[in-house]
């Protein structure tokens, strides 16, 4: 009995911690984003830590800057508002860091500053004018912009965009069924006029669109690969994990079920490359 109560003492202790230090400041889902790039680099091409930084403090730069409910908050550093603001100016002085220590030619420069400029006009949090704030755009916008970030600025930078879109599509449908979660738990805050998919075509609807989503990207991934290799099984780990947090999501769902397991998604195509390598 003493050896259960300290193990869920524990429990707690590491979720708050993770809560705490991990989901909150964003560090996750940085993380998790890197990690689906760093899957795509070791599948096809190498692992590049520079385009790797400038998409982890990219993502810790705009998903902090979203949080502020202010403008008056990047040059006011408030005791409840002091981390995020840091977390922005952090994200943003290493992602230009990385920029300039990579080098990229015009073409690639030009596209990164495209998915810059549509990241921060997502959600402007001062101004109500967020492209999220378009009805039906907020799901797509997602997921375009992490497919763009991930898959499409490697084959941006290798010159075979053009060449491998179904890996583009098959990214853009794993994020968009993966997202699809979260605007279910946001549907009775989110602002009624904003039109998310689940607010329109209903909660079990949004499920199997979601699942409808997945399924394609495994179709895609599989079509443009047309082989069973460990690339393809690895993806196909990420896709059943998905469909597992899919089917189980409620809107009742503690928001640590949806920060930390949903994010790790992007996280499951990576560690299983890396345990099929070993």
């Amino acid at each position: 009995m003493r050896l259960f109560f300290n193990c869920s003492v524990k429990f707690v202790v590491m979720k708050t911690i993770i809560q705490k230090y991990l989901i909150d400041t964003n560090f996750w889902v940085s993380f998790c984003f890197g990690c689906l790039l760093a899957f795509f680099q070791l599948s096809f091409y190498e692992l590049n830590f520079y385009v790797l930084g400038i998409v982890f403090f990219g993502t810790l730069a705009v998903y902090n800057f979203t949080r502020m409910s202010d403008l008056k908050e990047l040059y006011t550093f408030k005791p409840e508002t002091g981390t995020r603001v840091i977390l922005t100016y952090i994200g943003l002085i290493f992602t230009l860091g990385f920029v300039i220590l990579r080098g990229f030619e015009l073409k690639t420069f030009l596209y990164l500053s495209v998915l810059g400029f549509v990241s921060f006009c997502y959600s402007l949090p001062f101004s109500g004018l967020g492209l999220r704030a378009i009805p039906f755009l907020k799901l797509f916008l997602i997921a375009f912009v992490w497919a763009g970030s991930s898959v499409g600025l490697l084959l941006v930078v290798h010159h075979e965009l053009i060449h491998h879109k179904m890996i583009f599509t098959a990214v853009f449908l794993f994020v968009a069924g993966i997202t699809i979660p979260f605007d279910i738990r946001d549907q009775n805050t989110d602002d009624k006029e904003l039109k998310t998919i689940p607010m329109v075509i209903g909660f079990r609807n949004s499920k199997i669109l979601a699942i409808v989503f997945l399924l394609l990207s495994a179709f895609f991934f599989f079509w443009e690969l047309k082989e069973i290799d460990k690339t393809v099984i690895s993806w196909f780990c990420a896709i059943i994990f998905s469909l597992g947090g899919i089917i189980n999501t409620k809107s009742s769902n503690s928001t640590f079920y949806f920060s930390f397991w949903m994010e790790s998604c992007s996280l499951i195509p990576l560690i299983a490359w890396l345990l099929f390598s070993i």
